[in-house]
């Protein structure tokens, strides 16, 4: 973080002592000692200079609603005295600041303030700073072209100032970069330039992350035998370093390799060694890359048992990423809040001294009511107007959430389909198995719904015909047939239908087509299956018909799932169904659309 020259009193040098002794108490107390200090002499550059003091403080110490209050004090301080380059730094550290949480808009605004600033004043160490954030920010968001050429202005300005470390760091950071995009030859051209400056550092694991990089691109290109022989360099480099989280990662990186060039056992060997400095030290999205590769290499092995067991720990991770983003987002409203409470705060204080000195100053009664009354129709309007943009912000804050849900449920069940299918493999038993499989097609049913809620940007109804044509297609592969052969034959007319109803036609159909396809067409010599799904006016008619030797529904409705599933959903949608079963079954179900 930026820290402009200011003369602090001997509070802020008691306190930096106290920070150093890692006392943040007292470090805090003395902060805030010599914050009022300048206070009390009027020195309003100290006052600045102590309010980004102490945001750099809570910054390092992970309290970021209050650094980002701090720092926006000495931001207005600044500006009030027109000190444009340390305002300029301000706006930097709220970009970093802002960027630690997320809030990547927010930080792109302060961060662009800045580089106006900085490139109009030609102050090129801040500047490389602030387009280095910049790349930064548009890198997490899978933005290659704008942080591709942030990252080459931050280079251009390190090249410049002959930093040398700085300048393996762009020539890293843009290598990352290409990889990503696919562009491996330009990534594998600033990674060995950045890798021949590392080495003249002699620093073992900035070395081995740029070797780790290589081996990356190499493995992409297909080239195994290189890029397992720079994985290797990098591993042997951080042997008993410090750096655990790069150990695992490079551990995580011999075990793909190894599965790409089919030595499976080897691979396990590495992800086992990953895997326990994984657990140690807490890495979610290392443990999600770890298990994933596991369940691969058990796969290859026939350890059909282990790699289903790891499924079900991955689950358990995903889960613990999902709330791992939860809580950030939690942190970046925290932050949003405690923020504008504090500024609340100041601005009250400030409009209770305003006023106080408004009744000195003036001698009659009706002029300081008038003030009054005009200070509370503003201060209630601001009101007013902040309401109506937090709830807007706050809107589309919560779509943008329901959407996030909706691919995190259709991920899940994705994953639980997979689990199904991997308990199928290890089971002999026919009744068993089939009702694994009824199970595996159940889940599917529900996923293609969240599949197609992900794909628009509002939810709450969908495309039936789309739906339904998909769910029996996807029944009929799973079952080894093709729609439309002469054999099955699909009629669906055009209509929306609300998200409530689908998801329980969608178990209703599943449960019909695939009782067809488990006996009709396993029992009849020439086997045929109709679906007709249309609406009319402000009703859905849906008819399955087969020509099978049908069923005595008094006889087994009591004892079978599938019949009890399509009973109670019918009775909650409130539809009529009609049952013909000799010869053959024909169902018939009418109901009223949303």
């Amino acid at each position: 973080m930026m820290e402009p020259h200011n003369p602090e009193p001997l509070f802020y040098y008691i306190a930096d002592a106290h920070k150093q002794n890692g006392d943040v108490d007292s470090a805090s107390h003395y902060y805030h000692q010599a914050l009022q200090g300048y206070k009390d002499k009027n020195h309003h550059a100290g006052v600045a200079a102590m309010y980004n003091n102490l945001g750099n403080f809570y910054y390092h110490r992970g309290h970021i609603d209050s650094c980002v209050f701090y720092y926006k004090s000495a931001l207005k301080f600044y500006e009030d005295q027109n000190d444009t380059l340390s305002k300029a730094s301000a706006q930097l550290n709220l970009g970093i600041a802002y960027k630690e949480i997320g809030a990547y808009t927010t930080a792109l605004e302060y961060l662009l303030l800045a580089v106006r600033i900085l490139e109009n004043k030609k102050e090129t160490s801040t500047l490389g700073s602030c387009y280095n954030a910049i790349a930064n920010i548009y890198s997490r968001q899978d933005d290659f072209e704008k942080a591709i050429a942030y990252h080459k202005r931050a280079l251009t300005i390190r090249q410049s100032l002959v930093s040398r470390k700085a300048i393996a760091s762009s020539l890293n950071n843009l290598g990352i970069i290409y990889r990503r995009q696919g562009n491996y030859d330009s990534a594998l051209f600033y990674l060995r330039q950045s890798l021949i400056l590392k080495q003249e550092e002699q620093n073992s694991s900035r070395i081995a992350s740029t070797l780790n990089n290589i081996g990356l691109v190499l493995f992409n290109q297909g080239k195994l035998s290189e890029a397992k022989e720079q994985f290797e360099k990098a591993f042997s480099m951080r042997t008993g370093n410090i750096d655990l989280v790069g150990q695992a990662i490079t551990l995580n990186n011999l075990g793909k390799v190894h599965n790409a060039m089919g030595q499976y056992r080897r691979a396990l060997r590495f992800l086992n060694s990953a895997y326990n400095i994984i657990e140690e030290e807490g890495l979610l999205e290392e443990m999600a890359d770890n298990l994933a590769l596991s369940i691969e290499t058990n796969e290859a092995l026939g350890n059909t048992k282990e790699a289903l067991k790891i499924s079900m720990e991955l689950m358990e991770v995903k889960d613990s990423l999902l709330n791992q983003e939860k809580v950030e987002s939690l942190v970046e409203m925290q932050t949003k809040y405690e923020t504008e409470k504090k500024e609340q705060f100041i601005a009250v204080l400030e409009t209770q001294k305003e006023l106080q000195n408004t009744e000195i100053q003036l001698n009659r009664l009706w002029i300081s009511i008038l003030a009054i009354s005009v200070i509370l129709v503003i201060v209630v309007g601001l009101l007013i107007y902040g309401r109506f943009k937090s709830e807007k912000r706050n809107k589309r804050k919560v779509e943008t959430l329901m959407q996030e849900l909706h691919h995190r449920v259709k991920n899940n069940l994705q994953l639980l389909s997979s689990i199904f299918s991997l308990q199928s493999r290890a089971i002999t038993d026919s009744g068993a198995l089939e009702a694994v499989k009824s199970s595996e097609n159940r889940v599917n049913a529900m996923a293609i719904i969240h599949q197609k809620l992900y794909s628009k940007t509002e939810v709450g109804h969908i495309d039936g015909r789309e739906y339904f044509h998909d769910l029996i297609s996807q029944l009929a592969e799973s079952f080894g047939y093709e729609l439309n052969n002469g054999n099955i034959i699909v009629e669906i007319g055009d209509f929306e239908i609300d998200l409530d109803q689908v998801i329980s036609l969608g178990l209703i159909v599943n449960e019909l087509v695939s009782n067809c396809f488990k006996h009709t067409f396993s029992e009849v010599l020439n086997p045929k299956l109709y679906i007709r799904i249309k609406q009319a006016k402000e009703d859905l008619l849906i008819e399955i018909q087969d020509n099978g030797r049908g069923f005595n529904r008094e006889d087994i409705s009591s004892n079978s799932m599938g019949l009890n599933i399509i009973e109670t959903l019918s009775r909650q949608l409130r539809a009529t169904i009609k049952w013909d079963i000799d010869p053959g079954v024909r169902f018939n179900l009418l109901m009223k659309l949303n």
